[in-house]
């Protein structure tokens, strides 16, 4: 396909994904909560209908979380929900294995009304009947949001198999961004750093090689690269690769461009320039590093690294940029994290369930939940003012714009949750055992995909 944007097809945050596959969603910060958005707002009551009386009963809800913070910030999304449309709303918290519990609640007829899925296993909620279908509702005038009102490239997941239906409410997204340590690259004498290189259109793959050379000598780390589909495909697409056909074959082996990309992955990984994140010591985390400003750029991460980066008082210096491109001024497509909220097919109130989740994802829902900032970023335009509030990073208006060039977990393995489980599993046995080549290892993992 000539298009890279639909190099990969049309995912969450860092904490679910890198710490279990089945999880590659993102998380709300401590600091903020789960950011989304619609073209529009809506018209009527709060709920997009639960306010003039259509909507009414209770509703229980739940989402997987990363820190005690949000547990009650979420409460109080739902006190406030409470309050605005008199539907009894609560939140239930669901730690450890979501997935496991989620499957066993919803078999035992004991699952909340309305729920975080994840790309990678909504498709096992539909094919078992378990969740609505929210098309009937989207196309109603009750709903504050439109399915055609989300970027385009986040959401093909969230219908069925064949394409019909609407199965989830894209809540929100992190979009892969070169985040990058001003202090770090300075002291290693990079005189340009990514977002001026960008906005002088030199930032190519010259640029990000030379920056990691120097990095290098400098003493400090430069780029951790982590055996993850999101991590892999930017690389491939930013720099103008193809990782998917049209028939969504993966072709990230045999295309040249996505082979040169790989190609560079090795040779810096060979040069030192680059660390494997499955080499590091124990207990040296990618975040961690970048927090202690032992690594000078991080690559592949969205806003939830934003509370954190902040609660440092300024011992790190940051921003962001896009990806590298090949001719270094354009945003191009890469990988975008994302979740949605689904309905239980067996709700107490299918209306009410359908109502709350309208509003969560709508442009007053994101509101309601924002706070004074969160760590995510929203899924269609409009609400701009979220990504640039308090110039925190100073570029951060490129969040929202690389989330609408992106794209979200190819569809090979949101539509086979064991693809998408031992895809990060063969890549870290691949890149662990010093005998591949670039050719090798994307043959190994197209055909992984592809069988």
């Amino acid at each position: 396909m000539n298009n890279p944007k639909d190099a990969v097809e049309r995912t969450v945050s860092r904490r679910g994904f890198l710490r279990s596959t089945a999880l590659a969603s993102l998380s709300v910060a401590a600091s903020g909560t789960l950011l989304s958005a619609c073209g529009g707002g809506s018209s009527g009551g709060p709920a997009g209908g639960g306010g003039n009386g259509k909507a009414t009963g209770a509703v229980t809800w739940a989402s997987w979380v990363a820190t005690p913070g949000e547990v009650g910030l979420l409460k109080k999304f739902s006190s406030d929900y409470q309050d605005k449309t008199d539907v009894k709303t609560t939140y239930q918290t669901v730690t450890g294995d979501y997935l496991a519990k989620m499957l066993t609640q919803l078999q035992g007829g004991k699952a909340p009304d309305a729920f975080y899925a994840d790309p990678s296993w909504l498709n096992k909620f539909v094919d078992t009947k378990q969740v609505v279908d929210l098309e009937p509702y989207l196309s109603s005038p009750d709903a504050p949001v439109k399915f055609t009102d989300f970027f385009p490239g986040l959401v093909a997941w969230a219908k069925g198999a064949d394409g019909k239906g609407v199965y989830g409410l894209p809540v929100d997204c992190n979009p892969s961004v070169f985040w990058f340590n001003k202090k770090l690259l300075s002291a290693a004498g990079v005189t340009q750093d990514p977002a001026a290189a960008f906005e002088a259109g030199a930032w190519n793959l010259d640029a990000v090689t030379d920056l990691l050379a120097k990095v290098k000598a400098s003493g400090k780390r430069g780029m951790v690269f982590e055996a993850s589909w999101g991590q892999l495909f930017s690389w491939v697409t930013s720099l103008g690769g193809t990782a998917f056909d049209d028939a969504g074959k993966a072709v990230f082996d045999t295309d040249p461009k996505a082979q040169r990309a790989i190609e560079w992955l090795f040779d810096q990984m060979r040069a030192g320039t680059i660390v494997y994140g499955g080499s590091l010591p124990k207990g040296q985390g990618v975040d961690a590093l970048f927090y202690g400003g032992q690594l000078a750029t991080v690559p592949g991460y969205g806003r939830w690294l934003l509370p954190n980066l902040k609660k440092l008082g300024g011992s790190v210096e940051y921003d962001i940029a896009p990806y590298p491109s090949e001719d270094g001024k354009t945003v191009m497509p890469v990988a975008v994290y994302t979740a949605a909220m689904a309905v239980n097919a067996k709700a107490s109130s299918k209306e009410a369930a359908e109502a709350f989740a309208g509003y969560f994802v709508s442009p007053d829902g994101v509101r309601a939940r924002l706070a004074g900032g969160g760590n995510a970023v929203p899924v269609l335009s409009g609400l701009e003012e979220i990504v640039t509030e308090n110039n925190d990073p100073p570029h951060g208006k490129w969040f929202l714009e690389i989330a609408k060039n992106g794209y979200a977990l190819p569809n090979v393995m949101a539509r086979n949750a064991k693809k998408n489980t031992d895809f990060p599993l063969v890549m870290d046995t691949l890149l662990k055992s010093k005998a591949e080549s670039p050719k090798s290892f994307s043959t190994k993992l197209a055909n992984l995909l592809n069988g």
